[in-house]
């Protein structure tokens, strides 16, 4: 009979040792200086493309997408999980130094940086900002 509860009261702290760890932080969205921006180029969710060189501009554009929060999931793959979904690639001259993708699933705006994480955002002010930017 002891070695019988030794046993389950191993399997159950075995249990709770790896089953209870905590998830992956997702780091904060990492984006790059203000001045080191020359242009974003956007491309919308219905195929609208279009670039910005104004610095007031990139300035606002970096405000609203590092006032998104992270999530508990990581982006693990070269584009996000969505069959509709836009994106910002920012330029240092002609190098493209980050693509953010945006898109809306179960109706809450997202952004993601490829192998950084998915961050939920406020879609109004996102989709404020690109028609600023006309």
């Amino acid at each position: 009979m002891g070695k019988r509860r030794l046993l389950i009261c191993f399997a159950v702290i075995t249990m709770l040792i790896t089953g209870c760890g905590e998830k992956p932080a997702v780091p904060p969205l990492e984006l790059p200086d203000a001045g080191q921006i020359t242009d974003v180029e956007i491309t919308t969710i219905d195929g609208f493309a279009c670039s910005c060189q104004d610095r007031e501009w990139i300035g606002q554009f970096l405000s609203v997408i590092s006032s998104a929060q992270a999530t508990d999931k990581l982006a693990i793959q070269e584009h996000p999980d969505s069959d509709y979904y836009g994106e910002f690639s920012i330029l240092d001259g002609d190098k493209i130094i980050g693509t953010i993708y945006y898109y809306l699933k179960d109706n809450r705006g997202y952004v993601e940086k490829t192998y950084q994480g998915i961050y939920e955002i406020d879609m109004e002010e996102l989709k404020s900002l690109i028609q600023d930017m006309n």
